[in-house]
């Protein structure tokens, strides 16, 4: 018969068991165990879920916009002209809602998916995408399909909410489609991480173009920004915001600074810039521009005490292909590092070719492990300027939009001691390359070269980290030919690149620079994953094309099979005291 201990024996059993099976599905990764991976775990820059532009639609819930609402066939409802998506999963938008709004208010665990696929919101007042609650949400762009996305004005200041697309959680935009928003504020904005991993986007922003609080990482995508501020702003309280781009082209054809980030990175792509202030801007004293790969053309015809790369700290290059014109006429340097707070200039491969102002005219580190030539020289808007070998090779043709009266170019393979041939106009004057880092400020015409040099302090003897880096073929840049791209066809707004486009709905169209009210966190709100600093982020490694995958044999599921057969024998056990 059973007993009271029996069945306390069975209790204490199925307890046991509890707990140890509870233990494995919620930590079995310290077991050996690979937990199921919903296509966006890990810590790579982008995730599969990132990555998967083209996910099946068939079993998505449908919104179809109208005029004055919406038919949608489940997980949201419609109420006072807004799109209100309450549940977690797959919805596929079309129509045009002329005055309201989608708004996602699901739970902070949901993944939320969002295609658009022919859909038009415009909205009088506020965010025309707003994400206030979610884990993170994906706004797909469906391929051969156009979308639009239009904010007004933004009167609710109390709220926060400063962006045609707004989302207060991590969002990625992704797919194939088109993409144009239109704002009376910032263009697009991401509270915490904002990834871009494809699509074509054309914004136009009365002020920053792409506003994050965490991080812009920039992948696959054709993205376009007429921004009244910034194109692109990365900025949070902890100092470890940061923009990385590693394919696509970015192109900024009116802005005030280009891409302004505590941390700057540069892995592949094409990005121009033409600005009013500076091009990059890393802002703190610990931040760094990092450039590996990619192309990057910076052109700056009439700001004044503006500069191409600038950064607080460091600037590295290390590959790709850098192009800089700045005006002659304010000051304007190409290159700007904080060597007064330990910051450092180098190159150890790439190609540059940097023109600005001699007056405040800054070169690469010494001791930097690549060859380059820093020179005082007076060139017109327009002046073509060349580099040879001493075979005669070209290492750099190009021409400079704006005057300038400094020069500092660098290519692959380029080393102290080698003779080169610099050319100007035609004018062309013999030179053996010696890493001098300063360039004058007296000028005597022409192909001139000058003493009289001020600038910035070498650090003689200092070396550049070389270890891993492969720099391209001499002259080259990838997949170009050895020239650099012109801007596409961009052109200044028709009031000059001085001006400011227009704030809709009244207001100033000049922000105030000084109080630029950065997106921060609600107060009490924790910030989860701090990076800590920027050392080791780009070291994480992820396979981004791998399906989702379940856990193998190995020895968590030989611990489950034993616990398995274990609670088989005690039931056994158990059953054998009942009958007998």
């Amino acid at each position: 018969m059973v007993t009271g201990k029996h069945i306390d024996v069975l209790c204490a059993v199925i307890t046991v068991l509890a707990v140890i099976l509870t233990v494995l599905f919620m930590n079995g990764e310290a077991l050996g165990i690979q937990t199921v991976n919903d296509g966006d775990a890990g810590g790579g820059i982008f995730t599969d879920n990132d990555l998967d532009g083209d996910w099946d639609t068939s079993g998505a819930y449908r919104i179809t916009l109208t005029n004055g609402g919406a038919d949608i066939s489940g997980g949201a409802y419609f109420a006072d002209g807004v799109v209100h998506i309450v549940s977690a999963g797959r919805y596929l938008v079309t129509g045009t809602l002329d005055d309201g709004r989608i708004l996602i208010e699901a739970n902070n665990s949901d993944k939320i998916w969002l295609c658009l696929a022919g859909a038009s919101v415009t909205s009088g007042d506020g965010a025309a995408i707003e994400v206030e609650q979610a884990e993170k949400v994906f706004l797909t762009l469906k391929a051969g399909t156009e979308n639009s996305v239009t904010s007004r004005e933004f009167t609710d200041t109390a709220s926060g909410v400063d962006g045609a697309v707004y989302s207060r959680d991590d969002l990625t935009v992704n797919g194939s489609g088109a993409l144009t928003v239109n704002s009376a504020g910032h263009g697009i904005v991401g509270n915490d991480d904002l990834v871009i991993a494809g699509g074509e986007i054309d914004i136009t922003a009365s002020e920053d173009g792409i506003h994050a609080n965490d991080s812009v990482r920039i992948r696959d995508a054709r993205i376009t920004v007429n921004a009244g501020d910034d194109g692109v702003t990365v900025s949070n309280d902890e100092g470890t915001g940061y923009f990385y781009m590693e394919s696509g082209t970015l192109t900024i054809p009116a802005c005030y600074e280009g891409v302004e980030g505590q941390e700057i990175t540069v892995a592949g792509g094409d990005i121009s810039v033409m600005p009013t202030d500076d091009g990059f801007n890393a802002r703190e004293t610990t931040s760094a521009i990092n450039i590996s790969g990619g192309s990057i053309r910076i052109v700056n015809e009439n700001g004044r005490d503006a500069d191409g790369l600038d950064s607080n700290g460091s600037i590295y290059i290390t590959g790709g292909y850098v192009f800089i014109s700045m005006n002659d006429s304010g000051g304007s340097a190409a290159l700007d590092a904080g060597a007064e707070s330990g910051g450092e200039c180098r190159i150890t491969g790439g190609t540059v070719v940097a023109a600005g102002s001699g007056t405040m005219a800054e070169g690469f580190d010494s001791g930097s492990a690549q060859g380059f030539i820093m020179e005082s020289i007076r060139g017109d808007a327009g002046a073509r300027v060349t580099l040879t070998d001493g075979s005669g090779a070209a290492l750099i043709d190009e021409t400079i939009p704006c005057a300038f009266s400094s020069l500092l170019l660098s290519v692959p393979g380029l080393e102290v001691g080698d003779s080169v041939t610099l050319g100007v106009d035609g004018a062309e004057t013999d030179l053996t390359v010696t890493n001098r880092n300063t360039s004058g400020t007296g000028f005597g015409g022409m192909g001139g070269l000058f003493g009289g040099r001020g600038g910035r302090t070498g650090q003689v003897g200092d070396t550049a980290p070389t270890e891993g880096m492969t720099p391209p073929a001499v002259g080259g840049m990838p997949e170009t030919g050895g020239t650099s791209p012109d801007m596409g066809g961009m052109t200044p707004p028709e009031d000059g690149m001085g001006q400011w486009p227009s704030t809709a709905g009244g207001g100033t169209a000049f922000p105030n620079r000084e109080d630029r009210g950065d997106l921060q966190r609600p107060a009490g709100e924790t910030t989860d994953g701090i990076r800590g600093g920027f050392t080791g982020r780009f070291d994480r490694t992820q396979d981004n094309t791998a399906a989702p995958r379940v856990s193998s044999v190995d020895r968590g599921a030989v611990l489950l099979t034993l616990i398995s057969a274990a609670a088989l024998l005690a039931g056994i056990f158990f059953a054998m005291k009942v009958k007998h």
